[in-house]
């Protein structure tokens, strides 16, 4: 991969200077908290590469690669072939650029993949891998992370990260707000009280967000699914009797019950200074057979419908108006179609002496490419303003995919240099350079010093 990669003009290459030492913070990602507890070292690169990353299982799945080889009981040698032959027919996608510089960047290796270098590559990756240096804590190190925050689901040990100086938990809020019979049973136990009302519930939730807290959490994010409806009716205790007293729960009463559970979180993290992100628009039930095969996370949900974005907006209006605060929040379009319309209503709510209070986050999931990136810069530079956007984040499983906030960087500053040597942005180097480093870390950097200690 050439140093100009994206960097298609002489101000884009200035800016990128300017940015590539810049520190990551990564403020939400899919990282075992396990791997990360115990600084894993990986046996090999198929462990490390391949089978955390199901945005490569389901390019194999479109390329026609048998499960076997890509979940399933092979070996990992034979798993890293199959990933190699499906590479080699990636043109245009972002895994072939995003595998080449992973490849680079840990590896020191610039040979394209492809199946005649197959086990050469894999032969010298290995010997890298095992080396008694060679850990999931010195990989980001080496990516220059200086915060990361997986998610830790609200039920689960937030104190796993204790003693990592650079990582804190970020709250996943979806077991909360969607409860079952057996979250409710997890809830009693963990706080000792019993579920037999809607006040109840919101309580052990207070408690669970508290312990986050106290373990250094300042992030929570919640999926906002395909038909999401925001309903405020006052009626959620019935619905959580209905619940549970084990009855079937109606679509609606499943609504109700998501509304007034996550209000009451938001109010929370409002209240604890924390920033609350939004994930809009996956559609998770497609196929039931890969869902029975892989797990609910094995890459093949879908985009769902454009969100109603007055139920988007009744939600953030409650909150702010009779909850009592809004917390910063950063709104993630699955669908491109939202982009737009959320990167208007951020401007609905302001923060008072607050920048950038409610905000379009980064490309999102299948957006996460120089066509999504670029379509979120000029979306957010036309109907928002672009000096406070907080930039990337990985929101991954994989651990090389941190190699994203360098791809990032050069998908903004190429875009950037582009429009001021074309005119449309002023030429001023000095304004470009606070911009660029704004977006490229330095207000994700902000944001989470700003809560450090809160």
């Amino acid at each position: 991969m050439r140093d100009d990669y994206l960097l298609t003009t002489a101000t884009a290459r200035r800016l990128y200077q300017a940015v590539a030492p810049l520190p990551v913070t990564d403020w939400h990602n899919h990282l075992s908290i396990e791997d990360l507890r115990t600084d894993r070292h990986y046996s090999t690169l198929t462990d490390l590469w391949i089978t955390p990353d199901p945005y490569k299982h389901r390019a194999m799945r479109i390329c026609g690669v048998p499960e076997r080889l890509i979940t399933g009981d092979a070996d990992d040698y034979a798993k890293f072939l199959a990933w190699s032959a499906t590479l080699a027919q990636l043109t245009g996608n972002p895994l072939q650029p995003w595998s080449a510089m992973e490849l680079a960047r840990v590896f020191g290796i610039t040979r394209e993949l492809t199946p005649d270098t197959a086990a050469g590559i894999w032969h010298e990756a290995q010997e890298i891998i095992a080396q008694p240096t060679f850990s999931l804590h010195s990989l980001l190190k080496r990516f220059n992370v200086t915060y990361a925050a997986p998610c830790i689901p609200a039920g689960d040990d937030p104190t796993a990260l204790a003693g990592i100086d650079w990582a804190a938990p970020s709250l996943r809020g979806d077991d909360a707000t969607t409860p079952t019979a057996d979250t409710l049973e997890r809830y009693s136990r963990l706080t000792g009280m019993a579920m037999v009302s809607f006040a109840a519930y919101a309580e052990a939730i207070r408690q669970r967000i508290e312990a986050f807290h106290r373990a250094g959490c300042c992030f929570a994010d919640h999926a906002i699914d395909d038909g999401f409806r925001y309903i405020h009716d006052g009626r959620e205790e019935e619905s959580f009797q209905r619940l549970r007293t084990g009855e079937a729960l109606s679509r609606e009463d499943r609504q109700r019950l998501f509304s007034a559970i996550l209000r009451v979180m938001a109010t929370e993290y409002a209240q604890r200074n924390w920033v609350l992100q939004l994930h809009i628009g996956a559609l998770r039930d497609t196929s039931s057979r890969l869902r029975r095969l892989v797990g609910p996370a094995g890459g093949f949900a879908g985009i769902g419908r454009p969100c109603d974005i007055a139920s988007i907006a009744a939600l953030l209006d409650d909150i702010e108006s009779h909850a009592g605060a809004l917390p910063q929040t950063i709104l993630y379009a699955l669908n491109p179609a939202d982009t737009t319309p959320l990167a208007v209503l951020s401007g609905s709510f302001p923060g008072d002496g607050t920048p950038g209070k409610v905000q379009l986050g980064p490309a999102w999931w299948y957006c996460d490419h120089l066509y999504g990136m670029r379509d979120g810069f000029e979306t957010i530079a036309a109907y928002g303003v672009l000096s406070v956007f907080v930039g990337m984040t990985t929101d991954s499983r994989c651990p090389l995919s941190f190699v994203r906030h360098e791809y990032f960087r050069r998908a903004f500053c190429g875009w950037l240099g582009e429009k001021a040597e074309a005119g449309v942005y002023p030429d001023d180097f000095t304004r470009l350079q606070r911009l660029a480093v704004a977006v490229c870390g330095g207000n994700a950097a902000k944001m989470v010093q700003e809560r450090k200690g809160t």
